[in-house]
């Protein structure tokens, strides 16, 4: 499986192949996996080292008789050019190819592209055994758009592990906990929620926000002081794994307005820890969640509506806690990973069956 970053550096992407390789290993599946780092962490020098180093991995692989399957997670500019080269070297050595698509803005970035860009996207494409999806949206998309038939694209929801134990607790002074994941930047709303938080309604209430994730932080933080709301906001940088989960569970709501998704894994994340979360009906969440039910809505770019559902889920802790346990079902139902990774082992074993043309 290549992953660009690796399953720490990767945002979600990461934590997603993260979480499939933990349950890979627990469960025993096969083929084994071994997941591939094409892209590393740090600039363009090591991005290109590192997807020299990935390309070596797989001609030794190849080499050896090893390499059955390649599932290679696509998102936008570097990553569609490296997974365009990675595509012609599975059609060279004649390895069976998965492409699982991940950027909620692919299709914007696919229609600027010149035609030679889009002709090697589509061929891509066109070239895979198996196309994966994380919603029926998309699905739609890459029929309409690309030209894919139906039948050869698989919708599998990211999904992350269920905590190990469930056990929360109001905070003592009775402030309520707020946690943004994700980059720190206008695409995942954050100059909305800056907004949102500085309003007069937000500052009348009792809350504190972390906000962790990769990103400018010093920005961030800068942003909060003209606003007067730094006393209230952490910015703890990008976070492993264990502090992810550490922050998780001690967090109230989960707040991630979003101008484009394709499926966020904080906001599943949230639902396995039995957050509340207020988000964007962007991408395929709203074929998991229900608006005021599992999860509240608010549009995009709308401070305004953002400040009000905060304001709602602080002042209310028993509708915060019913959509908290409304959208831990959605998760249990749909989005456990380890029921999700048994199904990706059956896409890989049903894919190396065919036969090879």
């Amino acid at each position: 499986m290549l992953c660009p970053g690796g399953t720490e550096h990767a945002g979600g992407i990461g934590r997603w192949a993260g979480y499939m390789l933990h349950e890979w290993r627990d469960q025993g599946l096969t083929p084994p996996l071994e997941i591939v780092d094409t892209r590393g962490f740090g600039g363009w020098t090591v991005a290109g080292t590192t997807f020299a180093r990935a390309l070596w991995r797989l001609l030794t692989l190849r080499r050896r008789g090893r390499l059955g399957i390649i599932h290679a997670n696509l998102a936008v500019r570097g990553s569609a050019v490296r997974k365009c080269i990675v595509g012609v070297f599975a059609r060279a050595a004649g390895v069976p190819l998965i492409v699982q698509l991940h950027a909620g803005h692919f299709f914007d970035f696919y229609d600027n592209l010149p035609p030679p860009g889009r002709l090697a996207l589509r061929k891509l494409f066109a070239s895979a055994a198996r196309i994966i999806v994380l919603g029926h949206v998309w699905q739609e998309r890459v029929v309409a758009e690309l030209g894919i038939p139906s039948e050869r694209i698989t919708v599998l929801y990211n999904s992350v592990h269920a905590p190990a134990r469930l056990a929360r607790t109001d905070a003592p002074d009775g402030v309520c906990h707020i946690v943004m994941l994700g980059r720190l930047g206008p695409p995942k709303g954050l100059p909305e929620l800056l907004e949102a938080m500085a309003s007069e309604g937000m500052r009348a209430r009792a809350w504190r926000a972390t906000l962790a994730g990769d990103g400018d932080v010093e920005a961030v933080m800068t942003e909060a002081r003209r606003r007067g709301i730094a006393d209230r906001v952490v910015c703890p940088g990008w976070l492993g794994a264990d502090a992810v989960a550490a922050l998780l569970a001690q967090a109230d709501i989960l707040v991630l307005p979003s101008r484009s998704e394709n499926l966020p894994v904080a906001v599943i994340e949230a639902l396995a820890y039995r957050i509340a979360v207020v988000t964007t009906p962007v991408g395929a969440t709203p074929e998991l969640v229900e608006d005021g039910v599992s999860a509240l809505f608010v549009p995009t770019r709308n401070p305004e509506a953002l400040a009000e559902a905060l304001g709602r889920l602080i002042d209310d802790p028993v509708l915060r806690a019913e959509i908290a346990r409304r959208g831990h079902e959605v998760f249990t139902a749909r989005l456990d990973a380890s029921v999700a990774a048994p199904i990706l082992a059956s896409i890989y074993q049903t894919v190396m069956a065919q036969p090879r043309g």
